[in-house]
């Protein structure tokens, strides 16, 4: 039984869609109960559609391990140890049954909650040339968390994923010059008013975590999270 202080869904928007809004809105009302496959590995486990082919699950399997691996090596850079549970990663069928599980919006690529990672469906993410850098954001979520035991303020979080991701230059249509002051930045994030504000407001994040790491370097970032 889930208690009162039980984590919501962190849920991450796709960084552009103009020429994906209508397959989205399309598969989202979209629900379906196809068999399901799960494969692991040394550290995750993956379920995914049995129509996907096993080696595509091969590779996001393989670009997890990857993934994790340059991040706690990246953090031992800075004297941080983590210890982390099997992750539990699964791909929807649709954009349906993703929304149905997360409660998130259709527009939103993947959602994190503790050890499980949900994601939009395999095909759609790798078609919009995303599928790897997502799985590299939502990692980048647990191990934000477990360094800062769930208290990073949302932009610095959110910046230094989609830094560690390499996403920077998918939001760089988004983003206005400039640093914006953190608590004008951290009081927008609660509360934006469309796609299109938020999109502008991770871009904001990823402008401050760049500017953090061009002054105190990689490590200082990590050891910003860990106080």
């Amino acid at each position: 039984m889930e208690g009162d202080d039980e984590p919501d869904w962190v849920a991450d928007l796709i960084p552009a869609l103009s020429a994906w809004t209508k397959v989205m809105r399309r598969n989202a009302a979209a629900a379906s109960a196809s068999r399901l496959v799960t494969v692991s590995s040394e550290h995750f486990r993956l379920t995914y559609p049995s129509d996907v082919a096993r080696r595509e699950a091969d590779q996001a399997l393989n670009a997890l391990e990857s993934t994790r691996s340059d991040f706690l090596r990246r953090a031992s850079a800075a004297s941080i140890s983590i210890g982390l549970p099997t992750l539990e990663i699964r791909f929807n069928e649709s954009t349906g049954d993703f929304t149905s599980r997360t409660g998130q919006p259709w527009w939103a690529a993947a959602a994190t909650k503790n050890n499980r990672i949900e994601l939009q469906p395999l095909p759609l993410l790798k078609r919009r040339g995303v599928l790897i850098t997502t799985l590299r954001h939502e990692l980048a979520h647990v191990i934000i968390d477990a360094v800062s035991r769930d208290r990073a303020p949302r932009w610095l979080e959110e910046g230094f994923a989609i830094y560690l991701a390499g996403e920077g230059s998918l939001y760089s249509h988004y983003q206005k010059r400039g640093v914006m002051a953190t608590e004008e930045l951290e009081r927008r994030l609660e509360h934006p008013r469309s796609q299109q504000e938020m999109r502008a407001l991770y871009g904001q994040a990823y402008v401050n975590v760049s500017d953090l790491v061009r002054n105190e370097g990689e490590t200082g970032v990590w050891k910003k999270l860990a106080q």
